[in-house]
């Protein structure tokens, strides 16, 4: 059993890689010179024939002009078969949600601002009050 080999994320992040290569109209062998890595390198990371590092991740991403985890993207949908449901480009707006949420103290005001998120989603079923707090 290969632990350590490529999986079907590092694949599904090399298409994306190819894609958002493509868009931008560049070549396997341009990025990989802004990368530092041979033509036939990038091209196994383009088709998850290897694994690719953090560092490297970050690198190319750099090198496309997209945030990184824009590639990881496609791999995140493939978690448990779901499909990604966050919508493109609000990352940002995530990461704002999230130091906002982890500001607040009052953890009666936290279980109220899930109470509410949840409504707001149409993955979640409404809860009642009594079972979002503790007796």
């Amino acid at each position: 059993m290969r632990t350590r080999g490529p999986t079907t994320s590092d694949s599904a992040v090399g298409k994306e890689i190819r894609q958002c290569r493509r868009s931008a109209g560049m070549t396997q062998k341009q990025i990989a010179a802004i990368i530092g890595v041979t033509g036939a390198q990038l091209h196994r990371y383009e088709t998850g024939a290897t694994r690719i590092a953090a560092s490297r991740l970050i690198a190319i991403a750099n090198a496309l002009g997209v945030r990184p985890d824009s590639l990881l993207a496609a791999a995140s949908s493939l978690d448990g078969g779901h499909r990604n449901m966050v919508p493109p480009n609000t990352s940002e707006e995530i990461i704002e949600l999230i130091q906002m949420f982890g500001s607040i103290t009052d953890p009666r005001h936290r279980s109220a601002l899930v109470a509410v998120a949840r409504m707001m989603t149409s993955t979640h079923l409404p809860q009642t009050i009594s079972e979002e707090s503790p007796a």
